[in-house]
């Protein structure tokens, strides 16, 4: 149904960025991510500065296991917005599938300074602190 509407909205108006970017969410809620990722293409096309689309973007490049991709993606969307605890976050995570734990560390510090309260950046933490320790053991 949301899809429906996001394909009617750009018919009409087809350089409308936010359904362009509501488009790529409905998608990667349906699992097709590169579809998704052609939508967000799209709303940064027409608005470059689209932090949000820069982070789903990045999302649904996560989904398909392109995680050196999807850290470009939330590096832009931090570029745009610092302040932008979820970039932070999934930058997090993918550099973490990356095993690039101190990174990925510090990427969860920065969701937490920015949102103290983050309960699943303070989760992960935990989870690349233990990688670190295990990695320091060897």
């Amino acid at each position: 149904m949301a899809l429906a509407s996001y394909d009617k909205a750009i018919e009409i108006k087809p350089d409308k960025h936010e359904a362009w970017n509501g488009r790529g969410n409905a998608l990667g809620k349906l699992q097709r991510y590169s579809e998704a990722i052609a939508s967000y293409d799209k709303a940064i096309e027409i608005k470059p500065d689209k932090h949000e689309a820069w982070n789903g973007r990045g999302n649904a490049l996560g989904k398909l296991q392109r995680y050196s991709e999807a850290i470009a993606s939330y590096d832009k969307a931090i570029e745009i917005k610092p302040d932008k605890h979820e970039a932070w976050y999934n930058r997090g995570n993918a550099l973490y599938k990356l095993q690039r734990y101190s990174e990925a560390l510090a990427s969860y510090e920065k969701a937490i300074e920015i949102k103290p309260d983050y309960h699943e950046a303070w989760n992960n933490r935990g989870w690349a602190l233990e990688k670190l320790n295990d990695t320091m053991k060897r």
